[in-house]
């Protein structure tokens, strides 16, 4: 399993409208395009800052998760940024599935 981690690091006065758009815009645009098989959505709970969230998106292809880092995660981030301005800090991490 091969996921990409992005955290979010989200403003308390945005949040709400945030949390709105990661679930009608941004995961139903990541859904439509079929690159990536599930996306979770976590809240961190150890950090400083309180509105912080971690969101995996998640594929079995190396392919997949590449095509979708390199074209797809640019416009997702210019879309929120454009939205949300700097009231969203987002950072991004590759992850692979070790079996133990």
């Amino acid at each position: 399993m091969y996921i990409y981690n992005l955290t979010s690091v989200v403003s308390i006065e945005v949040q709400k409208q945030w949390l709105d758009w990661l679930k009608n815009e941004y995961a139903l645009s990541i859904k439509n395009k079929g690159q990536i098989d599930e996306i979770r959505v976590f809240k961190i709970l150890n950090l400083e800052q309180e509105h912080t969230y971690a969101i995996h998106h998640q594929t079995s292809s190396p392919q997949n998760l590449m095509s979708f880092i390199q074209e797809d995660i640019p416009k997702l981030q210019a879309e929120c940024f454009r939205k949300f301005s700097d009231k969203v800090l987002m950072f991004g991490t590759e992850l692979k599935e070790i079996e133990l």
